[in-house]
């Protein structure tokens, strides 16, 4: 067997890792190069390659499968660097981006400024036709209207064009059409259609889906085409699949076509590896938190499950997809720190980034942040981060910290790097409520399973605020959403509208519709050859009580519905809906509104190596650090976690310095190495 290899673009650093014959042989990490992106993916692949004492060409010619997790969709977005794009819809519908779901988040807030819309509606370009909800013609198109309407569009020097028209998820004729002519008078636009994209209920999301799926296709088709034909050129044998919004991955093609579902791709492999762990410690409730140079990720595993949702919003804009939930802070190693107008200590969510990077990087940054607050309270050993391949500078870290932080409040060097720890201990902090206690879960009882390269720093912090007693750090921290896209189950999911009820079930028209979508599924994992044995599907759908204008989302026992499976889905419905919301309706009947189906195919986890201490000392030297539980300076060895045997277990005060990543341990807390290779953190006795 060849090599499987998964990467992961940050915004201060790029994470690889590597797995041959079912185990993982290696981790790396390397700065981004935001220029050019493949270049610093190219860069974690040279180093994975010096590892084993092969060419950068002949590991990639060994390499099977190149999986990539990305957040360009992501950042594209945010930033506003996309596509100018245009959309066709339906005469009389021109604003429906415009309200949106209203023109204000808080409505009694007359002071707060409207939304804006993803594209203004001087955009929108109305055509004359119409189908109702029965998929029933009632004004036929008129090609003369759309070819006016693509001029218009051309005339407005858009680049890509939405197609979205009113009820085409019951027929789509109209859109098929439209998208024919575009072709044909407008071949150089990226055109995306509604029908084909997200065919749900709910005319804005539909169309807020359509028009960000066009509007990042040039962009992701020009970074993927980028770093395809760079790994091409390095001779890249194996298949190039790019993780998607829902945790698993799917292959270039499938992405160009719904860039849609690559919008969440960066953090979402994430939460699968923290179940992992967390099963091995016979629990199924952990919190994920990944610390990187520029964000903080929260991410829930409840009863075993990884949180998931299927309302991805982006900027508040709804696209319908499927997503694993994470909630995303600008709160980074790289975030940072700065004294506002009103001499309040700020941290974020601007970032340094890898270039020019923190002050202490010697790259050209002089601001203060996370990371020189870090290196000045003594928690980074300048000689070994990065594995020594970038030494810190603890004297540009502390002249940021004094000019920017220190001099403007009046206090002194220790006082300042501690409140930007505060501060921003205190914004992930809400972040996690945000995803715990605000929605009736109780972060105590959950494992803190950490991941990004600076977590490790503020893990124990967190979760000693928290009230968390076990804290799980893996080796692979520092990498672990590149652990998780090597790890990642091949994905596809589509959805179909076919609205009915439990008590008049069209048997029919609902088991063809989902026949249909199966058929798509069995294609995609044909495509890349997945066994039958290795196939699975997974059904579900969304259903409400009568009248009602949200659904809960239901998973179905089977991909075709017979009396038993309906069944099923009333009483699975039932019991959700009461755990929801204290209530139940179990006499009346369950409208079923829409079917997502997701094709699966299984791919192994690597077995991570056991750990590899043997005869070597753990201790590799001394340090000198701030103890936040003591609240005092103290003297303290460090540990290369890399080194220590099975079973060994080392108190706080110390710092377990790894070639990728730090964990702090304060004064009452001690750290065990399991048998399955990853740091077991708990409070002492």
């Amino acid at each position: 067997m060849g090599y499987r290899i998964g990467t992961d673009i940050g915004g201060t650093f790029t994470d690889l890792s590597i797995a041959r014959d079912g185990e993982l042989v290696g981790r790396f990490k390397s700065p981004t190069t935001p220029n050019r992106l493949s270049d610093g993916v190219l860069s974690c692949v040279q180093l994975a390659a010096d590892s084993i004492n092969i060419t950068l060409e002949s590991l990639l010619n060994d390499t099977e499968v190149f999986v990539h997790g990305s957040t360009v969709a992501t950042n594209a977005v945010i930033e506003g660097r996309v596509a100018k794009t245009g959309l066709l819809c339906t005469q009389g519908t021109k604003y429906t981006l415009w309200r949106g779901e209203g023109r204000r988040n808080n409505v009694f807030d007359f002071t707060q400024p409207p939304s804006e819309p993803l594209i203004a509606p001087r955009y929108c370009v109305e055509l004359e036709e119409r189908i109702n909800s029965d998929g029933e013609v009632l004004i036929p198109l008129d090609d003369e209207s759309i070819i006016s309407g693509i001029d218009a569009l051309k005339r407005m020097e858009c680049e890509a064009v939405a197609v979205a028209l009113l009820w085409s998820i019951r027929n789509d004729s109209h859109e098929q059409r439209v998208a024919e002519l575009l072709k044909a008078h407008w071949p150089e636009a990226a055109v995306s259609i509604s029908s084909q994209v997200q065919p749900v209920l709910r005319e804005y999301t539909r169309t807020s889906c359509t028009v960000l799926n066009v509007m990042l296709k040039p962009v992701v088709e020009a970074y993927l085409g980028e770093l395809e034909a760079a790994l091409k050129e390095k001779k890249l044998s194996g298949k190039l699949l790019v993780v998607s919004s829902d945790g698993g991955v799917q292959p270039v093609d499938e992405i160009l076509q719904r860039p849609i579902y690559m919008l969440f791709s960066g953090p979402s492999t994430g939460p699968a590896i923290a179940k992992q762990f967390v099963q091995e410690e016979d629990t199924t409730d952990a919190l994920l938190i990944d610390m990187g140079g520029t964000s903080f990720d929260v991410s829930t595993v409840i009863d075993g499950e990884v949180t998931m949702t299927r309302d991805g919003r982006i900027n508040d804009y709804p696209t319908g997809v499927s997503a694993v939930e994470i909630l995303t802070m600008g709160a980074g190693g790289g975030s940072i720190a700065h004294v506002d107008s009103g001499g309040l200590l700020r941290v974020g969510p601007k970032s340094a980034g890898s270039e020019p990077g923190p002050a202490c990087y010697q790259r050209g940054g002089t601001l203060p942040t996370v990371t020189d607050a870090y290196v000045a309270l003594g928690y980074l050993v300048p000689e070994h981060f990065l594995g020594g391949r970038m030494e810190l500078s603890v004297n540009a870290a502390i002249d940021a910290i004094t000019e920017y932080v220190a001099k403007p409040l009046g206090m002194n060097l220790e006082a300042a790097a501690l409140g930007i720890l505060r501060v921003v201990n205190e914004r992930m902090i809400n972040g996690i409520l945000e995803m715990t206690v605000r929605r009736g879960i109780d972060p105590r009882g959950l494992s803190l399973v950490t991941g990004g390269g600076a977590t490790g720093v503020a893990a124990i912090e967190l979760a000693r605020e928290l009230g968390i007693t076990r804290i799980i750090v893996p080796r692979e921290t520092s990498v672990l959403c590149a652990l998780g896209a090597v790890n990642a189950d091949l994905k596809w999911s589509n959805v179909t509208s076919v609205s009915t009820t439990v008590g008049t079930f069209l048997d029919q028209e609902v088991n063809d519709a989902l026949s249909n979508l199966k058929i798509k599924g069995e294609k995609f994992l044909e495509l890349l050859n997945v066994p039958s044995s290795r196939r699975r599907y997974e059904l579900s759908t969304s259903a409400r009580y009568p009248l009602q204008v949200t659904e809960l989302d239901i998973p179905c026992p089977n991909t075709f519905i017979g009396n038993d499976d309906l069944k099923t889905i009333s009483e699975n419905f039932h019991t959700t809906y009461y755990e929801r919301y204290s209530v139940e309706e179990r006499e009346n009947d369950i409208e079923l509104v829409a079917w997502r189906l997701t094709a699966i195919g299984n791919v192994d986890a690597p077995k991570r190596p056991p750990p590899q201490g043997h005869e070597r000392e753990s201790t590799v030297g001394k340090t000198r650090f701030f103890d936040t539980v003591s609240q005092s300076w103290q003297d303290a060895v460090t540990i290369d976690p890399d080194r220590m045997l099975e079973n060994e277990i080392v108190t706080g005060p110390t710092l377990l310095v790894a070639k990728d990543t730090t964990i702090v341990v304060p004064t009452g807390y001690s750290v065990e190495m399991s048998a399955g290779g990853y740091l077991l953190i708990t409070p002492q006795d």
